[in-house]
């Protein structure tokens, strides 16, 4: 397929970005926010370290209202959160029935429910632990608080049983001391032990571009002062996200509120003493085609990196697979061998090249050997070499580095897609998007690419570099011991293939003798 030296590059590159995507550092940094306090002036912050009460916040019990939704339930409270809780009913945090149904807890770590309605004047700070009334009617659902200072309705409107999003409402009316904005915020946070940590972020959509917060270590206090169209917290498969659904220009602002926990707010200006806003809110799976009928812009919370150009068409061919076959695993075996068949010709010139290169080893090392202590010249006298001989140094290399981003680009649609969330293959793999329970296929693999490794035409001469070749299967098994499933088995596959092919290319080539004009 490729010479060994060639095929350690790609591997060394295969595996820092297999590295990179597993603890990678903030891929795409909000480069639009620009630090700074901008609620810390006249009117305080929303975070309010000052609580000036105007009496005793009484303890109410919690009264809940359930909403059916069809494929999931939503639960109102008459405490301060816009929403108790949210479960998704074919979704489960373990492959057991009995396993607690994934919520809006999984995506932000809040376990008292998730949403908040705040005023940056510290006068106001008591009113995230009020409770408010509670009422249910036919099309609607509404809470109101009403003291001598501020009056609050928030209305939640029925949808029709199997709508994807909620409509709701917030009215705000300020007796005394009116606020200057209301911040409609979601909370999220990493915990230490976080299986997630890489892929919980807070994230938001304005007018310019998306954008995400990372919750890891320190988050500074940052200002978007673009219109924004949602926000939302999000984890590697499901997302919660408030979409604003009005006319009203509404700014952005970021908090760090601790070590991992953030604070993601739409501002609202205050028009005197009142203050309103209209809203939609989903939750459910990362799915491209469900994303896309809330809003088209949402699907930018599915994380495919640089590669996007070439995942989403990836990801509906693997679509198609699976709705002939049933089976994601299968899918994803058949997507691996025609993405193998479509570079087939890049891999066969590639191959052309590197047997050519392999026959031009001994008189490359002979003027390693006579040039020595004269590197210009030795290069000189190479390049004068491949050219007599009609070989083009660029000839091994480009075809695979052209092949790359598609393969960069089935790495993260396999770990991205919600599709194979606890999606099952086979025997003992039973989840794709998990690790290999046995861990049977990350050996599997370290087996067939040190095989795969003895098959491949070598002109590489330097000792270092064929002692990190035949270190590269055991790095790339120990990658795969934690990696999902369905990446594993993606990896095997090709590795396999590609043996295939390798075994096939050597004997076309060794009998023909095919030139690198040839081909």
């Amino acid at each position: 397929m490729i010479d060994r030296k060639t095929m350690m590059t790609v591997l060394i590159m295969l595996g820092i970005f297999i590295g990179w995507e597993k603890f990678y550092m903030e891929p795409r940094r909000q480069a639009q926010m620009v630090t700074s306090n901008p609620v810390a002036t006249d009117h305080g912050s929303p975070s309010g370290s000052q609580v000036v009460a105007l009496g005793a916040v009484q303890d109410v019990p919690e009264q809940l209202i359930s909403i059916d939704l069809g494929a999931s339930v939503l639960k109102l409270t008459n405490k301060a959160k816009l929403f108790r809780s949210w479960e998704l009913k074919g979704y489960r945090e373990g492959l057991d029935k009995s396993s607690k149904a994934i919520d809006l807890v999984d995506v932000s770590h809040q376990s008292g429910g998730l949403g908040d309605v705040v005023f940056d004047r510290p006068e106001y700070v008591y009113l995230d632990k009020v409770s408010g009334t509670l009422e249910e009617s036919a099309d609607r659902v509404t809470w109101s608080y009403q003291d001598t200072n501020i009056k609050i309705l928030r209305t939640i409107h029925k949808p029709a049983t199997g709508a994807q999003t909620l409509d709701f409402d917030i009215d705000v009316e300020f007796a005394a001391a009116p606020a200057k904005n209301m911040f409609v915020s979601l909370v999220a946070e990493s915990k230490s032990d976080d299986a997630d940590i890489m892929d919980r972020k807070l994230v938001h959509y304005t007018e310019k571009s998306f954008s995400a917060v990372d919750l890891k270590g320190s988050i500074e206090q940052a200002a978007v002062p673009f219109s924004m169209n949602w926000i939302g917290a999000t984890n590697r498969y499901f997302l919660f996200s408030i979409l604003k659904a009005d006319a009203n220009s509404a700014t952005g602002l970021v908090q760090g509120l601790a070590e991992n926990k953030a604070r993601l707010m739409f501002v609202y200006p205050a028009n005197g003493n009142r203050v309103n806003g209209k809203f939609k809110a989903f939750f459910g799976p990362k799915e491209l085609g469900a994303l896309r009928k809330v809003d088209p812009t949402l699907e930018q919370t599915i994380d495919f990196g640089w590669f996007t150009l070439f995942a989403y068409p990836l990801l509906r061919f693997m679509k198609v697979l699976n709705d002939l076959v049933s089976n994601w695993g299968v899918a994803i075996i058949l997507l691996t061998l025609a993405v193998k068949l479509l570079t087939f010709p890049l891999t066969y010139k590639s191959m052309v090249s590197m047997k050519q290169m392999a026959k031009l080893n001994p008189q490359i090392q002979k003027l390693k050997e006579k040039y020595a202590d004269d590197k210009e010249a030795l290069n000189r006298e190479m390049m004068l070499l491949m050219k007599t001989q009609g070989y083009n140094p660029l000839a091994g290399c480009l075809p695979i580095l052209i092949q790359m981003p598609v393969f960069f680009a089935l790495y993260r649609v396999l770990y991205s897609s919600t599709e194979l969330y606890q999606a099952p293959f086979m025997l003992w793999i039973q989840d794709l998007s998990a690790k290999d329970p046995l861990y049977i296929t990350p050996i599997l693999l370290t087996a067939v690419m040190f095989v795969q490794q003895k098959i491949t035409p070598s002109t590489a001469t330097d000792p270092v570099q064929a002692k990190m070749l035949q270190w590269m299967p055991v790095m790339f098994g120990v990658f795969m011991l934690q990696l999902p499933a369905g990446l594993t088995l993606y990896m095997l596959v090709n590795a396999v293939a590609g043996i295939a092919q390798q075994a096939l290319l050597n004997k076309k080539l060794d009998a023909g003798n095919v030139s690198p004009a040839t081909a």
